[in-house]
């Protein structure tokens, strides 16, 4: 599942980039994926790795961005995660094999953060 090692790049960025702003909470963490991504695998994978950090319970919100292939023959279908075999796309008219590099097709846009007041789990440690 690709979308299990993008998003756990996409967490180590957000972690990063949060780390002056600490305390705080994420709310909101907004990305772009190509149609590529399994839009379910991805939401799955952001709440298993965002577990137990700031991001916990964060929402996240996710813009498509449509991959079209140029195939030799001269269809220019759009693909889906459905459409590949691995990270190849097969053209179901010619046969033609195109490669497709969906670990490029994921992108953070924005991070949304709220502060913790005292007391709060995310502050304390407590769960």
């Amino acid at each position: 599942m690709h979308e299990l090692a993008a998003v756990g790049e996409l967490v180590d960025v957000v972690m990063g980039s949060i780390a002056e702003h600490q305390p705080c909470r994420v709310d909101a963490v907004r990305v772009r994926r190509g149609s590529t991504f399994s839009h379910e695998a991805l939401v799955q994978a952001f709440a298993i790795l965002a577990a137990g950090t700031p991001l916990d319970g964060a929402r996240i919100e996710i813009e498509v961005v449509n991959r079209v292939v140029d195939c030799t023959c001269g269809r220019s279908p759009l693909i889906t995660a459905d459409d590949l075999l691995g990270h190849l796309w097969v053209c179901s008219v010619c046969g033609h094999v195109e490669e497709i590099d969906e670990h490029d097709d994921l992108e953070l846009i924005d991070v949304t953060l709220s502060g913790l007041e005292a007391g709060d789990p995310l502050l304390t440690g407590r769960r």
